[in-house]
């Protein structure tokens, strides 16, 4: 027998999903920015309010996964429902370049649809490629998820120079609506959207063999009507009462809820999924196949907690990049921003709070202080714009805090110049270079560890993973108490460690859960179960936003120490149940040896 190779639609998934990803991924990095903005055309929103949106909106399109898994399972198969999941996300981009409200939430519904269908059949598919028992499917996996992060990491650099272009040079489509740099930057990801759609669609037939037609399938496939009736009915209805019990227009002002309505009715939806996949579980005939998807299930549970700390990147340590990081350009960067202003942004007036006296502030004359008032109508007519030769309105208070920190030392620019920064999204970078940088050094080791039989098991890894995570938080909190938190800017040196932490455990963790559930999920619910993995960082993507939204409130110290706590007390119960864990692999590995 030869020696076993990568099938070559290893590769033809790979690029398909990079450009899905460099679209994704280039929507999230400026999503929260674009919200929480008010000084260069976005939503104006609180922290607090964006972390709502932010984190629902990652919660949801990782929720609709499951739904997508079982419609391709029983009805589509995989192709089509990625071929319609990649249209509606092409769609979803497309509308958010519609600079309204209204454009903000039926993008993002489209994006959740879209991501639900396209996301868990492309892994099932990347599964199936492979053949039962195949050393090289975790390594597979592996190669696919650098082709995710090489998307995700040049998204950002596209969307800074665009977003920094058009805000220098807005678009004027009509008297009433001007596409700025947030608007730009969300049509270009509906450019990355089509080459991934095309590159698919070009290959379509390549898989054919490996996604039969459901019709066909000589086992008996359940009726949709229960997920229908069962689950997605009352997970409608759980998340209307959860909303309408939260809302302060339904309950008035009597008592102060513990959730926003958006939060409350993901909660609340979640319930009756969660029972739906219990009842799926208690239903699999062969004993074997059950405790499989019950071990399938307590994973899915325990590395909530990774996804919790790992989408914490859209939330908090947006936050503390934009508004506590040092992100003033170096000698090397300026030689690029000098001549081409687009590769750095104008610092608005809000960076200045807490830059030292060595920050060269704007000159004074660049600024024209106006009422709190006036500033507000500004701020709703999306006229604060901070562009070289143009003045910048700001109120006293913003005046004064700009200068608060300077001295008679302190450089000054010239008049109608800016500060040039690192945009923020392009930290969003960071964790996926890192993941390019470093999965040819845990393939290799997790080689090396094989070929010397001491590899250990996949759901070992998955404990090592929530581990390796907790030293994200445990930086940042470090980076807290330097910077008395935030009073000073803290370099950027603290971040580059956090994400490299959370990298080491995103590598010992995302691509092995993929990888892990193809191989023990029973075949007729494969795609379904790949559904419940993203179901289940749905809940930690969900819980990274309720995790936004007290960062505001909470002392900061606390808030990391919380986390890491959280990280070590789950990678215990992995290793708890580690024993049982390896033995449901265990007889998964020993049937497909005997076929």
């Amino acid at each position: 027998m030869g020696r076993e190779r990568h099938p070559a639609g290893l590769y033809v998934l790979f690029f398909t999903e990079m450009w899905e990803r460099f679209s994704f991924y280039l929507m999230l990095g400026i999503l929260p920015l674009y919200l929480s903005d008010s000084q260069k055309g976005g939503m104006g929103w609180t922290d607090e309010e964006a972390a709502v949106v932010v984190g629902s909106y990652i919660a949801m399109v990782y929720f609709t996964p499951f739904i997508g898994g079982l419609l391709a399972d029983r009805l589509l198969g995989c192709r089509k429902t990625i071929l319609i999941g990649g249209v509606l996300m092409m769609i979803g981009h497309l509308v958010l370049a519609w600079p309204t409200v209204t454009g903000l939430y039926l993008g993002l519904g489209f994006l959740i649809l879209g991501n639900g269908a396209f996301k868990p059949n492309i892994s099932t598919l990347l599964g199936n490629l492979y053949p039962p028992g195949s050393t090289l499917k975790d390594a597979g996996y592996n190669i696919f998820y650098m082709g995710i992060n090489i998307g995700a990491f040049i998204c950002n650099f596209v969307a800074a120079i665009v977003r920094n272009y058009v805000d220098e040079h807005p678009i004027h489509l009509g008297p009433d609506w001007t596409i700025n740099g947030w608007h730009a930057a969300f049509a270009t990801a509906a450019l990355g959207m089509l080459v991934g759609l095309i590159t698919f669609a070009v290959n379509y037939r390549r898989f054919a063999h490996v996604d039969p037609n459901p019709g066909d399938s000589a086992e008996p496939r359940e009726s949709l009507t229960p997920l229908w009736l069962q689950c997605l009915l009352p997970a409608a209805v759980m998340a209307a009462l959860g909303w309408v019990l939260t809302d302060p227009s339904f309950i008035g002002t009597m008592y102060k809820p513990p959730f926003k309505p958006p939060t409350a009715a993901f909660l609340g939806a979640c319930i009756p999924v969660i029972i739906f996949y219990l009842n799926i579980w208690r239903k699999v005939p062969d004993a074997g196949d059950r405790g499989r998807v019950a071990a399938l299930l307590v994973i899915f549970a325990v590395v909530i907690v990774f996804w919790m700390t790992f989408h914490l990147n859209s939330t908090a340590l947006n936050v503390w990049t934009r508004d506590d990081t040092n992100r003033e350009t170096n000698a090397a960067v300026r030689v690029i921003t000098e001549h081409f202003d687009e590769f750095a942004e104008n610092a608005p007036p809000d960076y200045f709070k807490n830059a030292g006296p060595d920050v060269a502030r704007p000159d004074r004359n660049t600024f024209e202080v106006v009422s709190p008032e006036r500033y507000k109508e500004l701020e709703k007519a999306h006229e604060l714009r901070v562009a070289d030769g143009q003045k910048v309105y700001v109120t006293q208070k913003m005046f004064d805090a700009i200068y608060a920190n300077a001295t008679p030392a302190t450089p000054i620019l010239e008049p109608g110049k800016h500060l040039k920064l690192v945009n923020t999204e392009l930290f969003q970078s960071i964790n996926a270079a890192y993941v390019i940088l470093f999965t040819p050094l845990v393939v290799g080791f997790w080689h090396f560890l094989r070929g010397r039989g001491m590899e250990p098991s996949t759901p070992a890894k998955l404990g090592l993973g929530l581990l390796l995570t907790g030293g994200g938080p445990l930086f940042m909190l470090g980076a807290t108490i330097v910077s008395n938190d935030g009073s000073v800017k803290a370099g950027a040196s603290w971040l580059f460690a956090t994400y490299a932490m959370v990298t080491f455990g995103e590598l010992c963790l995302s691509p092995m859960g993929l990888s892990l559930v193809n191989k023990m999920a029973p075949a007729h619910i494969r795609a379904f179960m790949m559904g419940g993995w993203f179901l289940s960082t749905s809940f930690g993507n969900k819980l990274s936003g309720i995790f936004g939204e007290v960062y505001t409130k909470w002392n900061h110290v606390t808030f990391w120490i919380v986390l890491i706590a959280c990280e070590v007390l789950f990678a215990g119960i992995i290793f708890a149940l580690l024993p049982w864990l390896n033995r449901q692999m265990a007889t998964k590995k020993e049937e497909a040896e005997a076929i």
